[in-house]
């Protein structure tokens, strides 16, 4: 009885807490909006003691049918994409607030404009392709009013902002990612408009079989070429592009843009494979270092034994120039034991990020499928790595099987 009598107080304890925690809460909520009433009121009598056509320059009023645009320019000057914020009459943007995931170090930014105008121009530069949905706040305000009015906007940043289309031949990538696909090319121009924020779709019909559009990458200027071509139905598409990581994004976001739930593809890319070819060799390398190091610290162990029985037999027959010998040298391997165990860590460490690296682009090829295709390869290639078959490997990531 003693026992649930204790827990009901350490319920009711907590109940109490919980409580005030949230008048606590409520009580600040309501002094924030006490403030914000107040602030409102002695605007508005600043308003009405104005005469009606200074109104906007002397107070914080401004006009009623404000409203704030908002669009994404890229400019290849700069490497980089604009945000353009511009107010539909003469009142001025002061700042701007804005937050999201991936696109900012810290998932926000504020900018604050010394010389404010009515059109503001942010530089946009997400590290990587990815979409965002951010939440733009803009402070506007009249000419000569110290206070702001809070705009807030939601923008959606398409996940391959940072292609240009580009009209004129580019120099045609290496690298390739084809396959075949029951997509007509008008329905997947459409998703490329969504996604590069282009109008490939202009000039398509319905029954278009053919398509072809190129891109250039606005932070290292690699091209991105994607080429469409069918008859009576059946479609092919290839993506060429040198950055195995775009080829994949882009499979997986058209995939799940279209609905597609299975895609076979066959991939080409030598500069990679190269690459990863070199990765598996310093993963061989460093264990057949880690084997002979095993074995060497294996020795030395059998050595330290050795010594230590040696000098606890000198002891006790009381040679102590033996003992101090034995002891000197017990001393000098345990000094190479560290040393030798300082580079076995160092190798085990350089060795685990090869292996990441290996990971890595078992990924990266198996972002080029979908469905089981994509499940098959990551087993297959595991199961090749684990019997050492690097040709199969090797098959297994460009045709998707031995």
């Amino acid at each position: 009885v003693g026992g649930r009598g204790d827990g009901g107080m350490s319920m009711v304890g907590d109940n109490k807490g919980g409580a005030e925690e949230t008048l606590v809460e409520l009580n600040q909520r309501r002094q924030d909006m006490l403030i914000e009433l107040k602030s409102y009121e002695s605007n508005s009598r600043t308003v009405s003691s104005i005469a009606p056509g200074a109104q906007t320059e002397m107070s914080g009023a401004i006009p009623r049918d404000t409203h704030v645009n908002s669009s994404l320019e890229m400019n290849p000057e700069i490497q980089s994409g604009e945000l353009v914020l511009s107010t539909n009459n003469d009142t001025i943007i002061k700042a701007v607030i804005m937050f999201a995931e991936a696109v900012f170090e810290e998932e926000a930014r504020f900018v604050y404009f010394p010389n404010p105008k009515s059109t503001a121009r942010i530089p946009i530069r997400p590290p990587r392709d990815v979409a965002s949905d951010m939440i733009i706040k803009v402070m506007v305000s009249s000419r000569t009013s110290p206070v702001f009015h809070v705009f807030e906007l939601d923008f959606k940043l398409p996940r391959f902002c940072m292609f240009i289309p580009v009209q004129e031949d580019v120099a045609e990538p290496i690298s390739s990612v084809s396959f075949n696909f029951p997509e007509r090319a008008s329905r997947v121009a459409a998703w490329i408009d969504g996604a590069f924020m282009t109008n490939t779709s202009e000039g398509l019909t319905m029954h278009s079989e053919a398509l072809s559009v190129a891109f250039v990458s606005l932070r290292d200027a690699k091209p991105l070429l994607i080429k469409i071509t069918g008859e009576g139905g059946a479609a092919k598409m290839t993506i060429r592009t040198d950055n195995l990581e775009v080829a994949g994004d882009f499979v997986q976001e058209m995939c799940a843009g279209l609905g597609i739930t299975e895609l076979e593809s066959t991939a080409d890319f030598p500069y990679d494979m190269e690459e990863f070819r070199g990765v598996l060799m310093k993963v061989d390398e460093h264990n057949a270092v880690r084997q002979k190091l095993t074995a060497d610290m294996a020795d030395s162990s059998n050595a330290v034994k050795m010594f230590v029985i040696k000098a606890e037999d000198a002891r006790i027959l009381q040679d102590m120039s033996l003992m101090r010998r034995m002891y000197g040298q017990l001393f000098d391997l345990n000094r190479e034991l560290i040393m030798e165990h300082t580079k076995r860590a160092t190798n085990q460490a350089e060795l685990l990020a090869a292996l990441k690296e290996v990971n890595q682009m078992i990924q990266k090829t198996a972002r080029l499928r979908m469905g089981q295709a994509k499940t098959r390869i990551i087993a297959s290639c595991r199961q090749a790595i684990k019997a050492n078959n690097i040709h199969a490997l090797f098959k297994i990531m460009s045709f998707g099987k031995e």
